[in-house]
């Protein structure tokens, strides 16, 4: 009972967390460089993740000696390669199976087995773009795909370890899901197809993912969707659900820059491939841990990390 508290209470502070991002989405307190340096306007998609990675580049950035403009908490990955294509921003992070699924527009019965080759064909295809030709720099060494959560005690009775025993349930179950899932190519479609007998009793769409793990720990719904590094998925009162037969691209998450600003500032590929190299899953989970979590702010959260790991001084 203590643990199951002390989870509700954690899941229940991401819900407040909205407010931290305002300060990191309207440029965070460093509010960006005065220097002569080059200029460059970093920009980020709408979730913990992406506003720590986008704060972390723009920080390395301003260590560096350039004028960075935020654009944090932006939009989707439709809205972050329009900003790109016009010139409204200049970096954003990306994630390879994203692209390739939202981007490039593939189907499932084309995805990649292999981190290796979705990355390939991703950066190919940027690199190739006639009208604004960009770069995917090198990804971070870590995968932040969907998981299927439930409460592991709940898994453990019914004896549910991957998605077919899941599925076998599903009749049973009601589903927390989030509209983007319900209708990307790659989302509740695809397990449907990939595992036929899926068939919840209910879905609930619920967009913000606090939400959605706080239904879950106050047992309004039996399965949520998330992902694999968030905070919320350190705790032993969750377990990520088996995908037995692996029907989603890797999603690594990698800096995209257009060639146009590469080309007037070569340095920028060193700078942003070392803090992607700087992280790894358990790290990635940490951080948005402590903003989730712990309420602590973006820009706080990357600053600490860049200093520990002597990306900045």
């Amino acid at each position: 009972m203590k643990n199951k508290t002390m989870f509700i209470r954690a899941v229940t502070a991401m819900l407040i967390t909205a407010l931290v991002f305002v300060a990191a989405a309207c440029g965070g307190g460093g509010g960006g460089s005065s220097s002569d340096g080059p200029s460059i306007t970093v920009s980020s998609k709408k979730f913990t993740e992406q506003i720590l990675l986008g704060e972390m580049y723009a920080q390395a950035f301003e260590d560096e000696g350039y004028n960075v403009e935020r654009k944090l908490d932006l939009g989707s990955e439709q809205v972050m390669d329009k900003s790109l294509q016009d010139g409204t921003i200049d970096v954003y992070p990306e994630y390879t199976g994203t692209a390739y699924v939202a981007i490039l527009k593939k189907p499932p019965e084309s995805y990649p087995k292999s981190a290796e080759e979705t990355y390939r064909q991703v950066a190919k295809f940027y690199k190739n773009r006639k009208d604004t030709p960009m770069q995917m720099l090198e990804p971070a060494p870590f995968e932040n795909n969907y998981g299927i959560v439930m409460l592991s005690k709940e898994a453990n009775e019914r004896g549910i370890e991957n998605l077919d025993d899941l599925a076998a349930q599903s009749d049973e179950l009601v589903f927390s899901s989030y509209s983007e899932f319900q209708n990307r190519s790659d989302g509740y479609k695809n397990m449907q197809d990939s595992y036929p007998e899926l068939d919840f009793k209910d879905i609930k769409i619920v967009n913000d993912l606090g939400i959605r793990y706080k239904a879950l720990a106050e047992g309004e719904a039996d399965v949520g969707i998330g992902f694999t590094t968030d905070g919320q998925l350190a705790s032993p009162e969750l377990k990520v659900i088996e995908d037995n037969k692996d029907i989603w691209p890797k999603y690594y998450p990698a800096p995209v820059i257009t060639q146009e600003f590469l080309d007037k500032n070569p340095d920028a590929k060193k700078i942003l491939n070392e803090v992607s190299a700087s992280l790894d899953a358990d790290k990635m989970r940490e951080l948005n841990g402590a903003v989730d979590l712990e309420q602590e702010d973006p820009e706080d959260v990357a600053q600490g990390h860049l200093e520990d790991a002597g990306i900045i001084e």
